[in-house]
């Protein structure tokens, strides 16, 4: 059932509130109320979805950003346990092109022959390594240590950047990246319908377990007594006493409502200062025609840059038109200059696909989009900040998201912490 705060809440207390309605906590809510316990779930925004939501402009269908699922990650497992499993449209069998230097290449006319055999054995062999060993070492060092060419190794980054969201090789822990390229070798999959169908299959399954949807209801501090969580303090004045917290949201913001209540965790300020967000800006477009769809994947050699056309594998337009995703990698520093972004982006797209505006159906342009919460070095052994989901120091308090836990990156972490926390908080082992 859906509650405007604007009315008397129907119960005085919950067991568990969930705060943050995208994929994490849609996730926890339905976990802790399966459990038999009474979740009540706060949005601030008057729509669920988050990150995870799809606008359609002009007739086409944009999720913010590209966005895919690997077969068997996390994520999927998770949703088909919930029987909320998306209809799925397989990935793309493309060739890849590159640019370098502001240019398009094909990747097989710019190896040479010994780069080719290269290139094969090392994606060949990709399945057969172990990424435990290698997780304390970062990505620079395994890759200097196993690829001879130098070409070899730049169309190699362009693909670990890709997996990790990341570009910052001389960081990045070499056993985590691996593992999500062979998450990726299994098969990468578009969600039909856009991801906002994952949404609301969420948003349907949590009502229908009991959990209360609170959208437009903003948290603004926890509350407590010596420790113990009882309540929360909504930036309207409304207090809702609860039993239980669990937050889908980033460690600044779980620590901002800690900070109006006197409650201190180290452990929480020490995630906080591990976590490295990592930030994007995509340029997505509709065309009505493409002038080359064999482009359909292109990875940047000499840049963080992404490029492609999801349109080559599921149906996303009323009218035919094929949806490309153009995307830059920021690493943990935000672009200062979005402008300057969206002409490099748009000078990357001419490139690709040339007279592509005189095509547009529809377009796009989201500047900064907080990609992850964390990134994952070496330093750390490739995991995120948070171990698990308590935190040990308040009592009743649970985080969910991408910066808890280890498995995976993304929707794999996050929504495998958010079954964690739900049952965690519902007192199930």
């Amino acid at each position: 059932m859906k509650l405007n705060m604007n009315m008397t809440m129907e119960h005085p207390f919950y067991d568990i509130a969930v705060i943050g309605g995208g994929l994490t906590g849609l996730t926890a809510a339905i976990y802790a109320a399966r459990s038999g316990r009474s979740v009540i779930l706060l949005e601030k925004d008057s729509r669920l979805g988050g990150l995870a939501q799809t606008a359609r402009i002009g007739g086409a269908l944009f999720n913010y950003g590209p966005r895919a699922m690997y077969e068997g990650s996390a994520a999927l497992r998770i949703l088909e346990e919930l029987g909320c499993k998306p209809s799925l449209g397989s990935g793309t069998k493309n060739a890849m092109y590159g640019i370098l230097d502001g240019k398009l290449i094909h990747a097989a006319q710019e190896l040479s022959p010994e780069e080719q055999t290269e290139w094969s054995t090392l994606m060949g062999s990709l399945n057969r390594i172990d990424p435990e060993p290698i997780r304390s070492i970062s990505m620079k060092e395994w890759t200097l240590g196993n690829v001879r060419s130098d070409r070899v190794r730049q169309f190699f980054y362009a693909m670990c950047r890709q997996w990790a969201y990341d570009d910052d090789m001389e960081r990045l822990s070499a056993g985590y990246v691996l593992e999500q390229g062979q998450l990726a070798s299994q098969g990468v999959r578009y969600v039909l319908g856009g991801w906002q169908t994952v949404i609301d299959s969420l948003q349907r399954e949590a009502v229908r377990a009991g959990v209360v949807i609170a959208a437009g209801a903003e948290a603004a501090q926890v509350v407590h007594e010596q420790g113990t969580v009882t309540g929360i303090l909504l930036s309207e004045g409304t207090l809702l006493r609860t039993g239980s917290i669990i937050a889908a949201a980033g460690p600044h913001a779980v620590s901002k409502w800690l900070k109006g209540s006197g409650l201190h965790s180290r452990s929480l300020e020490v995630w906080k200062e591990q976590s490295h967000p990592l930030y994007v800006s995509c340029l997505d477009v509709a065309l009505k025609q493409v002038p080359h769809p064999d482009r359909a994947f292109v990875l940047g050699l000499d840049e963080p840059f992404y490029y492609s056309n999801h349109s080559a594998a599921i149906p996303l337009t009323d009218d035919g038109s094929q949806v490309i995703h153009v995307m830059t990698y920021h690493g943990s520093s935000p672009a200062g200059d979005s402008e300057l972004v969206l002409r490099r982006l748009k000078e990357r797209l001419e490139a690709i696909q040339p007279g592509w505006e005189q095509a547009t159906a529809a377009v796009r342009f989201s500047p900064n989009l907080l990609a992850a919460h964390t990134s994952r070095p070496a330093l750390r052994s490739g995991d995120a900040p948070a171990p698990g989901p308590a935190v040990p120091e308040i009592r009743g308090l649970y985080v969910a998201g991408d910066w808890v836990g280890r498995e995976g990156r993304l929707a794999d972490t996050a929504m495998t912490s958010a079954k964690l926390a739900g049952l965690t908080a519902a007192g199930i082992d």
